[in-house]
C-alpha cells in the first residue's frame, strides 16, 4: 500500500524535467545514433564495391544485405518496444549492444552473401533495433517544451556518424586491415560493443512504464508477504482455539447442569477454570445458520463452537489486520502464486478458510504476461483506427521504400556519372553532414509556437523527394552530386527528427512507444523493399546512359507523395471532432424531446 510520502514523491516525480540529467540522456542517445547509424548508412558506400568483388552476386543481393540490417532494425521496434516497456531503455539497450556486436562478430569468420543475410542482417538488426528505440523514446520522456530540440541533436549523432565512417573507415581498412573488409566488420562490432556504456546512463523515470511495473512488483511482494503473515497469524489462532475446545470436550462435567459447571470449577486449575467459564455466556452468533443463544447451556453450546468451520471464522475476525473477510484487501490476481497455493494445498483446509480467502478479481492486476500478449497489448494495433494515424503511418511507409536509396547508392551512382574516384566519398559525407544540421535546425523550428509542424514536417519530406529525383542528373561534377545531397541530407535530418514529435502530437505521449513501434514496423518492411529493388533496377537499366534514373525517379516519387497526402491530416482529424459530436446529438435529442412532452403534458 502507498504511503502519502510515496504518493507525494509519486507525484512530484511525473513531470518531465526538460533539463538536468535529461542532457547527459540526449547525450547517451546522441553517441548510439553516432555509432549504429554512421554503420548503417555508410554501408553501402564502404562494402557494397568490395563484397561485389568477393561474394561475385549481383548489386540486387548484395544490398540486400545492408537492406536487411536497415529493415529489421526498424521492423523489430515492435519486440523492443515491449521489452522496453517491460524491463527499461538501460536493460534493453545494453542487451541489444550485446546482441549487435556478437553479430557482425559472426560475419568476420565466413565469406558467404546467405551467411551475411543472417549475421548482419538479422542478428545485428535485431541487436540493432533493440537500441534504437530505447534511444528515441527515453529522449521524450525527458523532456517536454523542448523536446523537438533535444530529440533534433540527439538524432543528429546519425548524421555525424554519416560523416565520419565512410572517410574513416576506409582509411582503418587501408591503414591497418589490408583493406580486408571482414577485419573492418570486427571493428565495427567493438564499436557496437561500446554502446553498452551508454545504455548505463539511461537512468529510468518514474513514469516510465518499466518503472511502474517495478513498482507494481514491489508492492505486489509486500501485499504477499503481508498476507502470508495474516495466514500464519490464523493458523496459530485455530491452533490455540482448537486445543482450548478439546480441553473443554475433556471436562467431565458436561452431564450435568450449569450449575455443576459451575462447581466443578473450583475443582479445575486456574487455567482451565478460565477456559470453561468463558463459556458460559455465549454471545449472539449465526454460526453456519445457527443461532446459538447467550442464554443457552455452555455444554450445548460446545458442539457448534467446536466446530472447525466456526473456530476459523472467529479467529479470523479477531485479528486486528482483518475486519470482515480477505476479499476486502485489494490483492493483484496472481498474488497468490504457485508456491503460495501448494502451500494452501498442503494445510488441513475447512470450508471457512477456503470461502473466505477471496481476492477481489475488479481490482486486481497480472504480475507477469507472456511476451505474445505483451506483444499485442504494446503494439496496440487499434491506433490504426483513427485515420489521422494510419494516414502518418502510410506515409512512413511510402517515404521508407525510398529513404536509404541516395544513402546505399550514392558511391554508385558518382561511379556511373564518372566523378573522380577520390571525391566520391564526399557525397554521402555530404549527406550526413547536413542531415546533422536539419535535425538541429528542423527540430529548433518545430519547437515554436508560430510554426506549423506537421506543414513543416509535410515540406521536409517534400523538398527531400525532388532531391532523390534530381540525383541522376548530377553529372561528372563533384559539385552537383554535393548540392542534391546536401538538400537530401537536410530536409531528410528534419524529416526523421520530427517523426517521433508528431507521433506525440497525434497519440499523446502515454502511446508514444505504441505508436513509434507501429511506425517503425511498416519503415522496415518498405526499407526491405526499397533498397533490393533500386539495386535491381540498377541492374536492369546498366545499358542505359543513367541507369539510376528510373530507380531514384519511382523511389523519389514515394518521398514526394508521402509528403503530399499529410495536408489531408487537419481534416480527418476536424471530421472526427465532427463526428464526435453528432454521435452525441441523438442522447441530447431524447433529452429535449422528452422535456417538450412534459411541457407539453402541463398544459
Amino acid at each position: 500500500m502507498l504511503t502519502s510520502s510515496d504518493t507525494n514523491l509519486a507525484k512530484s516525480t511525473t513531470n518531465t524535467p526538460d533539463g538536468g540529467w535529461g542532457w547527459v540522456i540526449v547525450f547517451s542517445s546522441f553517441m548510439i545514433h553516432f555509432i549504429m547509424d554512421g554503420i548503417t548508412y555508410s554501408m553501402g558506400d564502404v562494402y557494397l564495391e568490395p563484397m561485389l568483388t568477393n561474394l561475385h552476386f549481383s548489386r540486387a543481393y548484395v544490398s540486400a544485405i545492408f537492406s536487411f540490417l536497415e529493415s529489421i532494425t526498424l521492423a523489430s521496434a515492435p519486440i523492443s518496444t515491449v521489452f522496453t516497456n517491460t524491463f527499461g531503455s538501460r536493460t534493453i539497450t545494453i542487451v541489444g549492444a550485446l546482441l549487435a556486436s556478437f553479430g557482425f562478430f559472426l560475419s568476420r569468420w565466413w565469406t558467404n552473401v546467405y551467411y551475411y543475410y543472417l549475421t548482419i542482417g538479422i542478428i545485428g538488426g535485431i541487436g540493432c533495433g533493440l537500441i534504437y528505440l530505447p534511444a528515441i523514446v527515453s529522449v521524450g520522456y525527458y523532456f517536454e517544451e523542448k523536446r523537438s530540440f533535444a530529440m533534433g541533436i540527439a538524432v543528429c549523432g546519425s548524421g555525424l556518424g554519416t560523416v565520419v565512417f565512410p572517410f574513416v573507415l576506409p582509411w582503418i581498412m587501408n591503414r591497418f586491415f589490408s583493406n580486408n573488409y571482414k577485419d573492418a566488420l570486427l571493428f565495427e562490432s567493438v564499436l557496437i560493443f561500446l554502446c553498452i556504456f551508454f545504455g548505463l546512463l539511461m537512468i529510468p523515470l518514474p513514469i516510465e512504464p518499466s518503472e511502474q511495473r517495478r513498482l507494481r512488483i514491489k508492492l505486489q511482494k509486500e501485499a504477499k508477504k503481508q498476507v502470508k503473515k495474516t495466514i500464519t497469524n490464523i493458523e496459530n489462532e485455530n491452533k490455540q482455539a482448537k486445543q482450548s475446545i478439546t480441553e473443554h470436550e475433556s471436562v467431565p462435567f458436561l452431564a450435568t447442569c450449569p450449575n455443576n459447571v459451575i462447581n466443578e470449577q473450583k475443582h479445575l486449575p486456574e487455567d482451565r477454570r478460565h477456559t470453561t467459564i468463558s463459556f458460559q455466556h455465549v454471545p449472539h452468533n449465526i454460526l453456519n445458520g445457527n443461532v446459538v443463544n447467550k442464554t443457552e447451556h455452555g455444554w450445548e453450546s460446545l458442539s457448534h463452537l467446536s466446530s472447525p468451520y466456526h473456530h476459523s471464522v472467529l479467529t479470523i475476525q479477531s485479528i486486528p489486520l482483518y475486519q470482515g473477510s480477505l476479499s476486502r484487501i485489494s490483492l493483484p490476481n496472481k498474488l497468490v502464486d504457485d508456491i503460495h497455493l501448494n502451500e494452501i494445498k498442503n494445510r488441513p483446509r475447512t470450508k471457512a478458510t477456503t470461502a473466505t480467502i477471496v481476492v477481489n478479481k475488479e481490482h486486481t492486476e497480472p504480475l507477469t504476461e507472456s511476451i505474445m500478449s505483451s506483444l499485442i497489448e504494446q503494439i496496440n494495433l487499434n491506433l490504426l483506427k483513427y485515420p489521422a494515424f494510419t494516414l502518418f503511418t502510410v506515409s512512413n511507409f511510402l517515404s521508407s521504400l525510398g529513404f536509404f536509396v541516395p544513402y546505399n547508392f550514392a558511391h554508385d551512382l558518382a561511379k556511373d556519372s564518372h566523378v573522380e574516384e577520390a571525391h566520391r566519398k564526399f557525397v554521402i559525407m555530404t549527406i550526413g553532414f547536413s542531415h546533422c544540421f536539419g535535425h538541429v535546425v528542423i527540430g529548433y523550428l518545430a519547437d515554436l509556437k508560430s510554426v506549423n509542424r506537421l506543414l513543416l514536417y509535410n515540406s521536409t519530406l517534400i523538398i527531400t523527394g525532388f532531391a532523390t529525383i534530381i540525383a541522376p542528373y548530377s553529372g561528372s561534377h563533384i559539385l552537383a552530386h554535393i548540392i542534391y545531397a546536401s538538400f537530401f541530407g537536410f530536409f531528410s535530418g528534419g524529416y526523421v527528427g520530427l517523426t517521433s514529435i508528431i507521433t506525440v502530437d497525434l497519440v499523446g505521449i502515454n502511446k508514444l512507444s505504441n505508436g513509434m513501434g507501429i511506425i517503425l514496423l511498416f519503415q522496415g518492411i518498405a526499407t526491405a523493399i526499397g533498397t533490393p529493388a533500386a539495386g535491381a533496377m540498377r541492374d536492369a537499366f546498366g545499358e542505359h546512359n543513367r541507369p539510376f534514373f528510373w530507380p531514384y525517379f519511382m523511389f523519389g516519387g514515394f518521398i514526394v507523395l508521402s509528403g503530399a497526402i499529410l495536408f489531408a491530416i487537419p481534416f480527418l482529424i476536424r471530421r472526427d471532432k465532427n463526428k464526435k459530436k453528432i454521435d452525441q446529438l441523438p442522447s441530447n435529442m431524447d433529452i429535449l424531446s422528452h422535456l417538450d412532452r412534459n411541457e407539453s403534458s402541463h398544459t
